[in-house]
């Protein structure tokens, strides 16, 4: 074995582990959360649960499955703007795989990577897939964002308890004192590494050329406008089939105040923290609930439905990859890069 070899075994050795502590810690937190969930339900919780109506259930199911199918409009307005024809029922399908992929797979992006290997199997540019895809994501990103701004005026988190706020805000500031600690302390070791410089260059000039494809998307105005609509509509189907479980738990939160806690525990469901924000979601659920006026058993049981969504529309995507085999390949134009 040569010194380089052993050097690149000992890298990714070294990285798997990494990766494995990584996963463990927050298989963890999401265990440790879990419990501390289920150490404060009791008898009304369950009763909540056991006595919620199934066909509320069932549609509410239905309506947040709906956000998928807006969310794969979404992907074919952007693949059509760069002239790649999909067929709307196969994005479908792939937007539904990619949602089960990324709940059941050890990361949020499981889905992205699987739709981006389907398209490019299926003709589409490899980087311009991976592109259209980030795309897909900001967008849908920046909706949830802009929602929630919206509906926080309309919630009383601006008027808590003064004890409460400072709390708040103090956990708020240990979080991001946190996370600057770590990326300090990352950024020093890796300023430390030889290959620090040769690293900082290539992913400079990575950048530049996604800037540079980027601006596909700037040429093609309408296409972003209906991709805009789209994640509007799949962000509003995912907040009323959640509404509808609030309304049936008697929880007396309005939509604007539910639209700000969904969006503030959406956002905070993508950090790294837990295993595919699993038990972060439900915990954020159950707090800020009840910081507006939420008894704690509907909380739970909202939050408990919340997952129960999620399950139903991944299970959804389960199905349809195990009914497909190999992916057909539909109508497709590759787009020049």
């Amino acid at each position: 074995m040569t010194l380089r070899t052993a050097l690149l075994w000992q890298r990714t050795s070294a990285s798997k582990v990494r990766r494995l502590a990584m996963r463990v810690c927050q298989l963890l937190i999401s265990l440790s959360l879990l419990a501390w969930l289920l150490s404060k339900a009791d008898s009304r919780t369950v009763a909540a649960i056991v006595g919620f109506p199934p066909a509320t259930l069932a549609i509410a199911l239905v309506v947040f499955a709906s956000s998928q199918v807006f969310g794969a409009l979404r992907l074919w307005v952007l693949l059509r703007g760069q002239e790649a024809n999909f067929q709307p029922l196969h994005l479908m399908r792939l937007t539904f795989i990619g949602f089960f992929a990324n709940n059941f797979l050890p990361s949020t992006v499981g889905g992205d990577v699987y739709r981006a290997v389907a398209l490019t199997r299926e003709g589409h540019d490899l980087k311009l897939a991976i592109l259209t895809l980030v795309a897909d994501r900001f967008l849908n990103l920046i909706v949830i964002v802009l929602m929630t701004a919206a509906a926080l005026p309309f919630t009383d988190f601006w008027n808590m308890r003064p004890a409460v706020t400072g709390t708040s805000l103090t956990s708020l500031a240990i979080w991001i004192a946190a996370v600057l600690a770590i990326l300090a302390g990352l950024g020093v070791l890796a300023s430390r590494s030889p290959s620090f410089r040769p690293s900082v260059v290539r992913l400079s000039q990575k950048l530049a050329a996604a800037a540079k494809r980027a601006f596909r998307f700037v040429s093609m105005p309408r296409a972003l406008a209906w991709a805009v609509l789209f994640s509007g509509l799949s962000a509003v189907a995912s907040i009323l089939a959640q509404f509808m479980i609030a309304e049936t738990l008697g929880m007396g939160v309005d939509l604007m105040q539910l639209t700000a806690v969904v969006g503030l525990v959406t956002l905070a469901a993508l950090m790294p923290v837990s295993l595919n924000g699993i038990g972060l979601q439900e915990a954020g659920l159950v707090a800020l609930f009840q910081l507006v006026d939420v008894a704690q058993e509907p909380a739970i049981a909202f939050a408990a439905f919340s997952r129960a969504l999620i399950l139903g529309t991944s299970v959804i995507g389960g199905i349809l990859l195990m009914l497909s085999s190999q992916p057909t390949p539909s109508q497709t134009h590759r787009p020049n890069p």
